[in-house]
């Protein structure tokens, strides 16, 4: 139980440089990819209902821009939507009015606090040609989509791929880590197989629903923030169930193996959440 206590304590300082300067997280991120792009100059803005504004542009910045192009990122305001970084958003954001060349087509990315949810993407051209997507909804801190001009069609990868991803690239190393705990402790694998695969599958779905789902909407820094107190519950409930279900040992050492793996296994989970982040971000 001492040895127990240090190392929960020793997790919680490790964090707290991690949530004093939460601000030095990855931030709100989108990218656009323009398939069959404009044969002609042309600029992208994402449409916000934000009335909030904030000047986006430096001094001077703007007046280097076509100014009859950007009037015409303008053309669904009267409905209600205006673009977010040429006209401004209620918190700082900054993004690539002209696009540049990648495998993908043409890449326009746009970013920081001031991204807006709920957004639509407006091109317009230097022959005056207006093009606006549907409503969108980003559901991850960083996300991409792309956007077919030819036909107006938008694609947006799928978000489940990404929560797949993330549980079993989980479950996998938890299952080999905790199993050869398992054999240290002298326990036999086929004897125990059945809960201890049961056990690990279920708690890795109920951390998938909280810090999973925290890391891909919110970023590294919530996830953090999740995972402490969930990590101690999980601790807790398989320990109590190790100690009943697993066959062979005395129950002094069934809790000690569900301490020490759960400890193990939490410990790999703090140190790779953050390049989990990165591998998911490659994807959304």
């Amino acid at each position: 139980m001492k040895r127990l206590l240090i190392i929960t304590s020793m997790v919680i300082l490790l964090m707290l440089p991690i949530t004093s300067y939460a601000d030095l997280g990855p931030k709100d991120s989108l990218t656009v990819y323009v398939l069959n792009p404009p044969s002609e100059t042309y600029y992208l803005d994402l449409l916000t209902q934000n009335t909030s504004t904030y000047n986006n542009f430096y001094d001077g910045e703007r007046e280097k821009f076509d100014q009859d192009m950007l009037s015409l990122l303008y053309s669904y305001e009267n409905e209600g939507w205006k673009p977010a970084l040429v006209e401004g958003t209620g918190v700082p954001m900054w993004g690539d009015l002209i696009g540049k060349p990648s495998e993908k087509g043409l890449v326009h990315k746009f970013g920081y606090v001031g991204l807006p949810d709920t957004y639509r993407i407006i091109i317009v051209t230097e022959s005056g040609n207006v093009s606006v997507s549907d409503i969108l909804t980003r559901k991850s801190l960083q996300s991409s989509v792309s956007y077919d001009y030819s036909t107006g069609h938008t694609t947006v990868p799928n978000l489940w791929n990404s929560y797949l991803i993330q549980y079993f690239s989980t479950l996998i190393p938890t299952l080999i880590i905790e199993g050869i705990i398992l054999l240290l402790f002298g326990f036999r694998l086929k004897e125990n197989l059945k809960p201890f695969i049961l056990i690990n599958i279920v708690t890795q779905i109920i951390l998938t629903l909280t810090v999973g789902l925290s890391l891909i909407r919110s970023g590294p820094i919530t996830a953090y923030l999740f995972q402490f107190p969930v990590e101690v519950i999980i601790l807790i409930i398989e320990t109590v169930i190790f100690a009943r279900y697993l066959k062979g040992k005395s129950g002094k050492r069934r809790i000690a193996y569900g301490i020490v793996a759960n400890l193990a296994s939490w410990g790999f989970g703090f140190f790779f959440l953050s390049h989990q982040f990165i591998l998911l971000s490659k994807i959304m």
